[in-house]
């Protein structure tokens, strides 16, 4: 038997189309992102989900909001699926970070991202792969969704490929409410799908 896990990206926010770095400030969606929400309901409500989970930031808690209404489910909202911590680049563009910082914006371009003052990449993986095992192990043979950000999820997907802490950028997961699938079969994992926005080919 298979345990699938659905993992999503919270809908577009005003900060994501500045192209700010938003870590834990907690930025609601914008009219874009919740017409990308619904359309992520309309899309997903038919399918078999027993349980849906969310951040407890706003972007992340009104998709999984206009998901659950669409697809009967009641949101568990966890901070554990929180975006990572950026510190000192929370609010602030790459070009801002460039010049800001110029040491550790050299670092990123290697794929390696470790924010003054906030959470370092061993740090988040540690978290971004506790906290996937956890949901696995609680809901076996079961279809989970998640709604989560796009940081904390490349994470956990770096996991499920076997790839090196601190590669980030190796994987594309900037279509907003994006669909990632995990599946689970006798103790091997599986990724099935990734960054699948098909919901939005009419925006």
């Amino acid at each position: 038997m298979t345990t699938t896990i659905i993992l999503i990206r919270h809908g577009l926010t005003d900060w994501n189309k500045e192209g700010r770095w938003q870590g834990n400030e907690d930025i609601p969606l914008n009219d874009t992102g919740i017409a990308q929400a619904e359309a992520l309901g309309r899309r997903l409500a038919n399918w078999p989900i027993q349980a849906l989970y969310s951040s407890d930031l706003k972007r992340a808690a009104q998709t999984a909001a206009i998901l659950g209404e669409a697809a009967d489910l009641q949101p568990i909202h966890d901070r554990c699926w929180r975006e990572r911590d950026v510190g000192a680049f929370q609010g602030l563009t790459w070009e801002e970070i460039a010049v800001q910082y110029p040491n550790e914006f050299q670092d990123m371009r290697t794929g390696n991202i470790d924010p003054p003052h906030g959470e370092d990449s061993h740090a988040l993986h540690q978290r971004a792969v506790t906290t996937f095992d956890a949901l696995a192990a609680q809901h076996p043979e079961q279809m989970v969704a998640v709604v989560s950000h796009g940081g904390f999820l490349h994470t956990i997907l770096l996991h499920v490929l076997g790839m090196p802490v601190g590669q980030y950028g190796r994987l594309s997961l900037r279509g907003n409410t994006g669909i990632n699938i995990v599946e689970i079969s006798n103790g091997h994992r599986r990724l099935s799908r990734l960054n699948d926005t098909a919901h939005l080919e009419s925006y």
